[in-house]
């Protein structure tokens, strides 16, 4: 098979890419994927947009995705995302997603971590990420573009410093390859790479590892990200974020010895507060002996309404629905595995080192630092999205000889998995909230053991794990500081000389 673009990934990133490819005439696109990812779990979306009453501006966005990265952010890709904010908004507003709008028909607007003023649009008949998946998918179909779910990436062949072909398996097992002019990599983050996570199970991590393989220069990938309120308890619940727009609308943090203990790090109160200090006052707690039961807090929604609580369905049902009234009791919450800032070190078109291969959405770092803000995950999607499908339609497309050559196999042996697994997930630990060097040197050496061990060729899937995560911890060891969401135990004061993040490549 050949298509002029290939797109790996079917999340909003992807979705937006395809979407604004067909708007400029293209549609020899072919999109390939396991599923949806985190799309339909989006609740939020930031955009800067004129007349808003609470005094937002391109610079303000700037400047507070910059604060939430710990000034490590590429600042021209920040640039680029805030200045095409409001294009990207009108674009999906165009084809029909549904955001939330108030009484007097000015959008909805929520207040979440991170960002100095409301700017956060959404949906409060559900999530507003099923909503985007159904219009998007909907504008495609009806333009004849199919994706085709069900279809794993595993390799890309690449020959001069192009990529030639993707390869994929199916959920029957068989293997195929197909060919490209240019691919647009939105294949999400690193998400359950390391078990439990708050993604959904296709979001696996294994394709940082694809992309070192081929050769793809990629950056930040020691900033993994954890969700600072995820449901602990109960079982039917545990998963399930708290959305940080709750504390802007009131919601306060208690330790097991009912004080509200994010007060002594930030004495204006919950609202508004950085995912990063929150995790970290939280895991304080639990250091101190006052964490809950499954080593989180407690988030007490008492005092917000129902009709309130009712504008974020997906989570007050999941509550409801497994016995937790969250008007009568404190809800436990913690920290748990979640977004990824690192990925393909792109440039502000989203290109990457390769001169055909672009990346968008989780699949491209450089753009939140340290850490992202709340609802900037989806924003960076759609708007790299967009980005890239535009620098890719203003360009001449060369087209790229088909490959004729071996495919790459895809291997499985299940005892080799067996084996190597535990070993792999014990090296998996040293890149928890808290980190440091012995953890993380311990973990770097036993992934060289595993991946330089003959039988790991055997099973493809168990290869791609381990070099992941030996890619992060290796990004882990090399950041001797504390910042963002890497927190060194051994080096706890940020290195002021310590500016830039380690660029991993295989060719360097």
């Amino acid at each position: 098979m050949k298509h002029q673009v290939v797109i790996i990934g079917s999340g909003l990133a992807a979705l937006t890419a395809a979407c604004r490819l067909v708007s400029k005439g293209i549609k020899d696109i072919g999109i390939y994927a396991p599923a949806f990812g985190g799309t339909p779990f989006i609740a939020a979306i930031d955009f800067v947009l004129p007349h808003n009453p609470d005094h937002d501006s391109e610079q303000l966005y700037e400047d507070d995705m910059i604060k939430a990265g710990y000034e490590l952010n590429n600042k021209a890709l920040v640039h680029a995302m805030v200045s095409h904010s409001y294009e990207t908004y009108q674009f999906l507003d165009s084809l029909g997603i549904e955001f939330s709008r108030l009484d007097d028909g000015s959008l909805r607007r929520r207040h979440l971590s991170g960002s100095t003023v409301p700017r956060s649009l959404c949906s409060t008949k559900g999530l507003i990420g099923v909503n985007m998946v159904e219009v998007l998918t909907d504008y495609l179909k009806k333009n004849g573009i199919e994706i085709v779910n069900g279809a794993k990436a595993y390799a890309l062949t690449v020959a001069d410093n192009k990529v030639r072909s993707v390869s994929f398996i199916a959920q029957d097992g068989t293997t195929f390859s197909v060919d490209a002019d240019v691919v647009i990599a939105g294949w999400g983050g690193v998400g359950n790479l390391f078990g439990t996570s708050t993604y959904p199970q296709d979001e696996n991590g294994r394709t940082i590892a694809i992309a070192y393989e081929a050769g793809i220069k990629m950056v930040d990938l020691e900033f993994l990200e954890y969700e600072p309120m995820v449901v602990m308890s109960p079982k039917g619940a545990v998963g399930e974020p708290c959305p940080t727009a709750m504390l802007g609308e009131g919601a306060q943090l208690y330790n097991t010895k009912d004080e509200r203990f994010l007060l002594k790090v930030r004495p204006q109160g919950e609202a508004g507060a950085p995912k990063t200090l929150i995790n970290k006052a939280i895991w304080q707690q639990v250091q101190d002996g006052k964490g809950s039961e499954h080593g989180g807090c407690y988030v007490d929604l008492r005092m917000i309404t129902v009709e309130t609580l009712k504008l974020y369905p997906w989570f007050y049902n999941r509550l409801i629905d497994n016995g937790v009234d969250p008007h009568t009791t404190r809800v436990e919450v913690g920290p748990m595995a979640h977004s990824f800032s690192g990925g393909v070190m792109v440039d502000i078109s989203c290109k990457s080192n390769l001169d055909n291969l672009y990346a968008v959405g989780e699949a491209a770092g450089g753009f939140h630092g340290a850490c992202r803000m709340a609802g900037n995950a989806a924003a960076q999607a759609a708007v790299s999205g967009l980005i890239a499908a535009d620098a890719i339609a203003s360009a001449d497309i060369p087209c790229v000889d088909a490959c004729f050559g071996e495919q790459p196999s895809y291997n499985v042996d299940e005892a080799v998995a067996a084996r190597l697994t535990p070993a792999i997930d014990e090296a998996a630990k040293a890149l928890g909230v808290y980190r440091n060097g012995d953890d993380l040197q311990k973990a770097v050496c036993s992934l060289v053991d595993i991946l330089s061990d003959n039988d790991i060729e055997k099973d493809t899937d168990t290869k791609l794990r381990a070099i992941a995560i030996w890619l992060m911890a290796q990004a882990a060891l090399a950041r001797t500081e504390s910042r963002g969401t890497q927190n060194r135990t051994d080096y706890p004061q940020s290195d002021e000389k310590q500016k830039k993040s380690t660029v991993f490549w295989k060719n360097a």
